[in-house]
C-alpha cells in the first residue's frame, strides 16, 4: 500500500486524508486526536524542513502534499529535490506568493486576465482621496489575511481603512461585482492544467448573503450555471497562462490551485483571487465527486506522465452540497456523530476530543457536513435532514445552502 503524508492541520487535510485512506496508509503532520482516528499522526520536532525529509525518508514514505500553504516553503522543496524525494507541490515559496492578494492581482493583470479594478495603499490618506471618488460599494481587504469588508459607504469605508492602518497592514480596495461567486480549481504538472471541479460559494455568515464575509460558510458542486465553454476559457485564459508564467520563471508550478470567480449578471467572468490546494469548505464535496484515482494523478505529475496521459480528469454525474456547523461559544459537547448515515460525509475542522473521548466545539467553525445525490433539491434534503442529528448547545448554519432560487450576489 502506497504511503503518503499530508502536512497541515486545517479542513481541508481533515478531507483529504479521509479520501485518502481508503486507498493509501496516510500520515498527518501535526495532526490532532480527530485526524487521527483513520490516520497516523507524525510526531517531528521543530517543526523543521529537515525534519520532515529524514521521515519521509526513514519511512519510506511515497508522496508528500503540503495542504495548509505555510509548509508549501521553498527551503522544504528545496530538501525534498536535493533528498530525490516525491513533492507534490510549486517549486517556489508558495506560502509568500499566495497570502499576498496584491501580488495576485497584479500577476492576473499582467496576464491579461479579468480582474475587478483595485488600489492598495499604505497610508491612509491616500486611501481616502482614493475613496472620495470611489463607486460605492467597495471591498476592503487586508493584503495577507482573509478579512473583507463591503463598505456601502464613505463613512463605513474610513472605519475599515483606519481599523487596518492600526494594524499595520497594506490596504486593498477594490470595485464589488454583482453576480454569483463560485470557484474553480486546477491540477497541474507544471507545464499543464486541467480542472479538478467547480464549487458555488456561499461566503456570506446569514442566510440571504447578509451579514459579514466569511471564506465560505456552504458550497454547492459543480457549480450549476457554468458552461463547459466558461470552463475552457479559465482553463485556457486563466489556469494555462498562470502556469506557464511560472514556467517561464524557472518555478514550475506541480500542485493543485483554484481561482475565486465571479459570473456576472450578464456572463462575463471575472477573477478575483487564486487559492493555494483546496478550500475547507469545497474540499469535501470535489473530492468526492471524483471518478478517477487522485493518487496516481498526482503521481503521473510527479513522474512526468501527465501532459501525455490526460486530457480531463473524470467526474461523477451528481451534485455535493456542503454546510458548514458552527459554535458561538467553546467547550460545547457535539452530540449525534454516530447518528450520521454512512454516506454523509463528516468533516471536522482541527478539534480535539475531551478527557471522556467526546468532541468538545472551539468558537466559530467545528464541522462540515457533505451530501451527494443526482439533483440538488434531493442533496439539499438529505443534507438538512442529517445536520437535525448533530445537537450542542450553540449550533449555528446558514439554512439556505442549495436554494439556488435564492438571489445570490456574493463576492469573495
Amino acid at each position: 500500500m502506497r504511503k503518503i503524508l499530508i502536512l497541515g492541520r486545517s479542513a481541508q487535510v481533515y478531507s483529504l486524508a479521509k479520501y485518502l485512506s481508503s486507498r493509501s496508509e496516510v500520515f498527518v503532520y501535526p495532526g490532532n486526536s480527530v485526524i487521527n482516528e483513520f490516520t497516523t499522526t507524525v510526531k517531528i520536532e521543530n517543526y523543521s524542513s529537515a525534519g520532515i525529509a529524514e521521515f519521509v525518508k526513514n519511512n519510506e514514505i511515497s508522496i508528500t502534499i503540503p495542504v495548509d500553504i505555510e509548509f508549501a516553503t521553498k527551503e522544504l522543496a528545496n530538501i525534498f529535490e536535493e533528498n530525490k524525494l516525491q513533492l507534490f507541490a510549486p517549486a517556489l515559496n508558495a506560502s509568500s506568493f499566495f497570502n499576498d492578494k496584491i501580488g495576485i492581482k497584479k500577476l492576473l493583470y499582467k496576464l491579461h486576465i479579468p480582474i475587478p479594478r483595485f488600489a492598495s495603499f499604505d497610508k491612509a490618506s491616500a486611501a481616502y482621496d482614493y475613496i472620495k471618488s470611489a463607486k460605492f460599494p467597495i471591498i476592503i481587504k487586508s493584503k495577507l489575511k482573509e478579512s473583507a469588508a463591503i463598505c456601502v459607504n464613505e463613512k463605513i469605508a474610513k472605519a475599515v481603512i483606519d481599523d487596518l492602518v492600526f494594524k499595520n497592514e497594506t490596504i486593498l480596495i477594490e470595485e464589488f461585482i454583482y453576480g454569483k461567486t463560485f470557484s474553480i480549481y486546477f491540477i497541474s504538472d507544471g507545464y499543464k492544467a486541467l480542472p479538478l471541479g467547480t464549487a458555488l460559494n456561499y461566503n456570506f455568515s446569514l442566510d440571504g448573503d447578509g451579514g459579514v464575509l466569511t471564506n465560505g460558510l456552504g458550497a454547492l458542486s459543480p457549480f450549476y450555471k457554468l458552461t463547459d465553454a466558461g470552463i475552457d476559457y479559465l482553463t485556457t485564459s486563466a489556469a494555462n497562462s498562470f502556469i506557464e508564467y511560472f514556467e517561464q520563471q524557472g518555478t514550475p508550478f506541480i500542485g493543485i490551485f483554484g481561482f475565486e470567480c465571479i459570473l456576472t449578471d450578464d456572463e462575463r467572468l471575472i477573477i478575483t483571487n487564486s487559492k493555494y490546494f483546496l478550500s475547507d469548505t469545497d474540499a469535501p464535496g470535489l473530492l468526492a465527486l471524483l471518478d478517477i484515482d487522485l493518487v496516481k494523478v498526482i503521481n503521473d505529475c510527479l513522474e512526468g506522465l501527465f501532459a501525455d496521459m490526460y486530457d480531463y480528469i473524470p467526474q461523477k454525474d451528481c451534485n455535493a452540497l456542503s454546510l458548514v456547523i458552527s459554535a458561538k461559544h467553546d467547550g460545547d459537547i457535539i452530540e449525534g456523530v454516530k447518528n450520521l448515515a454512512e454516506d454523509t460525509i463528516l468533516t471536522m475542522y482541527p478539534l480535539e476530543k475531551n478527557k471522556y473521548l467526546e468532541y468538545e466545539t472551539v468558537k466559530g467553525k467545528n464541522v462540515i457536513l457533505t451530501t451527494l445525490a443526482g439533483t440538488i433539491a434531493r442533496a439539499r434534503e438529505t443534507l438538512y435532514t442529517e445536520v437535525k442529528e448533530l445537537n450542542f448547545k450553540s449550533i449555528t448554519y446558514r439554512k439556505d445552502i442549495g436554494a439556488i432560487l435564492a438571489e445570490n450576489r456574493g463576492l469573495v
